[in-house]
């Protein structure tokens, strides 16, 4: 059975919320990606140090976007 309680109309304040998560999300996927193929970031920091950091930081957008879904 399909859920339609999800399409129900949000408050201004849930709306603003939700679209603030998915610019959250974006960033973090954008700056994790930047971390691992940026060449130009001069960081002290060496290159598999930069890709766990990237890859972290696309892991932790992913589970932000999940607790977002998982919101009322």
């Amino acid at each position: 059975m399909l859920n339609f309680d999800i399409f129900k109309q949000k408050s201004p304040k849930q709306r603003f919320l939700l679209i603030l998560g998915l610019i959250m999300f974006v960033f973090y996927v954008i700056l994790g990606l930047a971390f691992i193929f940026w060449k130009g970031l001069n960081l002290n920091i060496p290159y598999y140090g930069k890709v766990a950091i990237g890859i972290f930081l696309i892991i932790y957008a992913f589970v932000r976007l999940l607790s977002l879904g998982r919101r009322d």
